[in-house]
């Protein structure tokens, strides 16, 4: 058992989650209220994977159907169709929930507890369990399975990490914009994201897949993607700000009794 490796896995789970649940702590403190909205938030997070994995899994099994010839523009279709389907389930089913039950977002401060709900959601079932997995069974693992070497995954449990924080800061910020789109009946808001969330897992990936890969080692393919993801998730962040101070808030509402956690 390697115990670089599970270091490796243990730090790399910690620096993915714990700066987005510190923040929460700090704007939910014990108020009831906001800690349902953030198990609301990754709730439904799972509920847009799960409604949408059906289709990924027929589009898996065609491509079992797909002569070699026309693999790479069936890769870009895959890349093309999944990022699609993110934008759509995920910011689709977010609006339609909060739409019909607006009390998740009935502040500023409840949907970003929202999305850091959603955010840490995804990050700790489809990083932190990988990489524990990986890095307490990984001499189990590649006796049945090929991986990299243990220096390649100590180098994507790293980037995969400081992409979960990248990944929290679109999700808080596309839930902003979803909130005013509930707030305010403004349905392009939800538009927005959707295109938002398309754009951002659909460019980095293709030029990852297409660029970045073929001319450049490895390394410096994922270094580059994450700095394209760093840079569409400020400058979405900078966009739900600048939406939030145009539009304002919600409207004034009688406020609900808070409840604590004791």
């Amino acid at each position: 058992m390697s115990l670089i490796l599970i270091l490796a896995s243990i730090g790399g789970s910690l620096i993915a989650i714990l700066p987005a649940f510190i923040i929460f702590l700090y704007i939910a403190r014990f108020k009831g209220s906001m800690w349902l909205s953030a198990i609301i938030g990754g709730c439904f997070w799972l509920i847009a994977l799960l409604a949408r994995t059906p289709i990924l899994v027929a589009l898996e099994f065609w491509a079992l159907t797909i002569p070699p010839a026309f693999y790479v523009a069936f890769a870009a279709i895959m890349i093309f169709l999944g990022a699609l389907m993110a934008g759509l389930f995920e910011e689709g089913i977010k609006y339609g929930f909060l739409k019909k039950a607006p009390r998740f977002v009935n502040t500023v401060k409840h949907a970003l507890c929202f999305g850091l709900g959603w955010g840490l959601c995804e990050a700790l079932l489809l990083y932190v369990l990988t990489v524990l997995l990986y890095g307490f069974l990984y001499e189990w693992l590649i006796t049945i399975v090929i991986l990299p070497p243990e220096p390649v995954l100590i180098f994507n449990f790293m980037t995969g990490a400081i992409e979960r924080n990248i990944a929290i800061i679109f999700h808080v910020s596309a839930t902003i914009i979803v909130a005013l789109a509930v707030w305010h009946h403004r349905f392009l808001f939800a538009g927005v994201a959707i295109l938002a969330h398309f754009l951002f897992d659909f460019i980095p990936l293709i030029l990852l897949q297409f660029v970045f890969y073929p001319f450049l080692p490895s390394t410096i393919a994922l270094i580059l993607v994450e700095g394209l993801f760093a840079v569409f998730a400020i400058f979405f962040a900078v966009l739900a700000y600048y939406l939030l101070k145009r539009e304002g808030g919600p409207p004034k509402l009688d406020p609900e009794p808070e409840t604590e956690i004791t």
